[in-house]
């Protein structure tokens, strides 16, 4: 059984049938939260969340709660992302008024939206608007959803590919429980969270670790700590697997000048 936070038709539960194949369970939850709440009291037996998106950012959320939690990522995911405009049966691009979906959904159809003048209305997924459209039933209000949730809600598809940006990509994660790691997994990326030490150039002495031992980072974002004002967490990808000598080097050396250091997870690469 695998946890998505959504409903049914989100672009969520399409990333866990690319992954684990059509035939997989997959069970929605309302908030990412639950989703990890599921996953700690087994009632799932992975959890899959968005982490990235190419054009709108980090998921923070979904971050925190990582960090949070002692979970560890086993795969990523990479999902091509096709937004639609989806109305009830009859209503034309002319009626539209306002539009529903996830935050990040409405920033990477920017520009279609601003074209058109439309209300901006956000919800916690791309399925659940165009539920709520179709349970509304009204000529002035559309959702921002894929191609497949028009089947699902009865919606008509009033324009496709909205995005902004062609190239639209979501990443996603596959976590479970730490007792529940994969045997014989193939460890060829690490994702690591780290606080440095307070004093001038701290990070550069953390991340010049990296460098020093031939280890290439793809990714590094910081995040304020909810828990302390003005405090951040670094959170790093790099090419490399848990079990590699020079990473084991690299992370014993970075955990000395740091507060904290934590692997999130290593996993095999990501086909995008």
């Amino acid at each position: 059984m695998i946890a998505y936070q959504g409903i049914k038709g989100a672009y969520s539960e399409a990333a866990v049938y690319r992954h684990f194949g059509n035939d997989a369970q997959a069970i929605g939850y309302d908030l990412s939260e639950e989703v990890f709440e599921a996953l700690e009291k087994n009632q799932v037996d992975y959890a899959l969340l968005p982490f990235e998106n190419s054009i709108a950012g980090s998921v923070a959320l979904n971050y925190d709660l990582l960090l949070k939690h002692d979970m560890q990522i086993i795969a990523e995911v990479f999902l091509k992302i096709r937004h639609c405009l989806l109305a009830n049966r009859g209503s034309k691009l002319s009626d539209i008024k306002r539009v529903y979906s996830h935050p990040h959904a409405l920033e990477q159809c920017r520009d279609f939206i601003r074209k058109h003048k439309f209300e901006r209305i956000p919800e916690f997924d791309t399925a659940g608007a165009a539920k709520i459209v179709q349970k509304r039933d009204e000529k002035g209000e559309a959702a921002i959803a894929s191609e497949f949730c028009a089947a699902i809600y009865g919606l008509d598809i009033i324009e496709k590919n909205i995005d902004t940006y062609g190239n639209n990509m979501t990443k996603f994660f596959v976590i479970v429980n730490k007792d529940k790691i994969p045997a014989g997994l193939k460890n060829e990326k690490t994702s690591i969270a780290f606080k440095t030490k307070h004093y001038p150039g701290a990070l550069i002495n953390c991340l010049q670790r990296l460098a020093k031992h031939n280890i290439s980072l793809t990714k590094l974002e910081s995040r304020p700590i909810p828990e302390h004002n003005w405090e951040y967490v670094f959170y790093a990808d790099f090419e490399g697997g848990i079990d590699d000598e020079n990473v084991k080097l690299a992370l014993s050396e970075m955990e000395v000048s740091s507060l904290f250091l934590k692997v999130l997870g290593s996993y095999p690469k990501g086909n995008e």
